[in-house]
């Protein structure tokens, strides 16, 4: 049987990204999400391009917490790279109503992700 607490689909969600085969998002990512970063707010096609976009740079995403509360839950993981960044903590608060994550907000110290985002623009330009 599977798991259908929030906890458990955030925990699959950012696991899925993690293994850097997003095939499966279209099932955990509800059609109506709302995914915010840095006072940006996208939706379901626009987050994962986003998550596309990052694949270059991620190895991986160790998970080292979970917590849920009802519809709510909140991972936090290190984004792994193979950048000058090495690993990024990262603090995601999800909610999930259905089954499916119709909710993102994404937490990270942006100057530690700098160099993620340099390697990824050098890798484009080059």
């Amino acid at each position: 049987m599977t798991d259908t607490t929030a906890a458990s689909i955030a925990r699959r969600y950012i696991e899925t990204v993690g293994s850097r085969d997003l095939t499966d998002l279209d099932d955990l990512l509800d059609d109506g999400l709302t995914a915010t970063f840095a006072g940006a707010t996208l939706d379901k096609a626009g987050w994962i391009d986003a998550l596309h976009r990052l694949l270059p740079a991620l190895l991986r995403n160790e998970i080292r917490e979970v917590f849920g509360d009802g519809d709510r839950a909140c991972v936090v993981y290190d984004f792994v790279t193979d950048t000058d960044a090495g690993a990024v903590t990262c603090v995601e608060l999800v909610t999930v109503e259905g089954g499916r994550v119709t909710e993102i907000e994404l937490l990270l110290d942006r100057v530690a992700f700098a160099p993620v985002n340099a390697a990824l623009a050098a890798a484009s330009a080059g």
